[in-house]
Formats: C-alpha cells, structure tokens, sequence
C-alpha cells in the first residue's frame, strides 16, 4: 500500500462517517450551504416543517465542512506518515509492551536516516509491498488488510507512534538507547539467514534487534 492508497481509505473512513451524520440527521433531505437556509425555511408556509428543514440543512452543512476538515487531514503528509508508523507498530508489536513498540518504531525511523531505505517513513513500511512476501514487514505484502482495529491495541500503539517521533527516547531508557542504531529485527521464534552478518544489539519482548555493525 502507498501513501496514495493509503489516503483515499482515510477519506473514505471520513465520508463513511459524515454520510452517517447526515442520515441520523435527517435521512434523504437535500443537502445546502448555510446560506441557503434562510431562504428554504422562508419559502415554506408550514413554520414547523420549515424549521425541521432548516435544522437538517444545518446539520448536513455542518457534516460537509466536517468533511472538507477530514478530508484536508488525510491528505496531509505528517498525518499519512505518522498512520504509516502507527500501522506498521500495531501489526508488527501490538502485543508487546510499551517499551517493544518503541523499539519497532525507532528501527523504522532509523531506516529513512539510513542509506539504501526510503526516505519516508510509509515509503520504509511499505518497501517492497508490490510483490507478494516481498516487502520488509509482513503484514505489508500478505493479502490480507492492514487496516488496525478500533480499540486498546490500536490506542497503545498511536501513543507508541508519538512518542518515537517525539525523539529523546534513548536519553531516558538503556534498552532503547542500544535499539538507537538498529536497522533491523525480527521475533524470537525464527532465525533468518541474514541476521548471521549483522551485529546483535539486545531483545526487547519477543524481538531481537541488529545493526549493520
């Protein structure tokens, strides 16, 4: 998934929820700006009915705007980026502590500081994405959705993703100041061939953590 792809299931999430305001509101009435209001309302003879109309019209002009809002956010490359690494914290770490989810996030920072990576933070989450188990995160390329689930883990794991990009992380904790130079990491319960040439730094949770030496 790109960062394009990614912004357009952001704007998505963002009608899906305004189209519910506006049917909660007043099911099929037509949809004004607020300045058309005045004018619906006075032509109606009925003052009751004209004033449901123009509460409706209120509303659904109100769900418009909040739009537009949502709209301009999911197209802003801060927020993209740090949905990227938010996403990429809850697939790869959601079940480790607190202090496990930094250290993926950092090793994803570290990356786009780092030669032959991405730039970006989603252009490292996603490196490799268009070939199926080909990309350097799992839940990136295996055909399923990566989509996080409303709830606690998603939660923690935006509140991890702030923390990273708030930097400082490895002034106050031994084991995140070692996971500083790492580029790479992977679960305890498997042994990839390439973590033979690079330097084991220390295992946080269920992952162990490498630089290049």
């Amino acid at each position: 998934m790109n960062k394009t792809i990614l912004a357009l299931l952001l704007i998505v999430a963002a009608l899906t929820g305004a189209a519910g305001a506006a049917q909660a509101g007043g099911g099929n009435h037509f949809t004004a700006p607020d300045e058309w209001v005045p004018s619906a309302a006075s032509h109606d003879s009925n003052g009751a009915v004209a004033a449901t109309h123009g509460s409706a019209l209120n509303l659904a002009a109100s769900s418009i705007r909040s739009l537009a809002h949502k709209v301009r956010a999911a197209l802003d490359p801060r927020i993209v980026e740090e949905h990227c690494l938010a996403t990429a914290v809850y697939f790869e770490a959601r079940s480790e502590p607190q202090q496990g989810q930094l250290a993926v996030a950092m090793v994803i920072l570290n990356r786009t500081r780092a030669e032959h990576y991405p730039a970006s933070i989603c252009g490292v989450v996603y490196q490799g994405a268009n070939r199926f188990n080909g990309c350097q995160f799992s839940f990136a390329c295996d055909g399923k959705t990566d989509l996080p689930e409303p709830g606690c883990a998603w939660d923690a794991a935006r509140v991890a993703t702030s923390m990273a990009l708030a930097g400082g992380l490895e002034t106050t904790d031994e084991q995140l100041r070692i996971v500083s130079a790492a580029l790479n990491y992977h679960a305890d319960y498997v042994k990839p061939r390439w973590s033979k040439s690079l330097l084991r730094l220390t295992k946080i949770g269920r992952h162990i953590f490498y630089s290049q030496g």
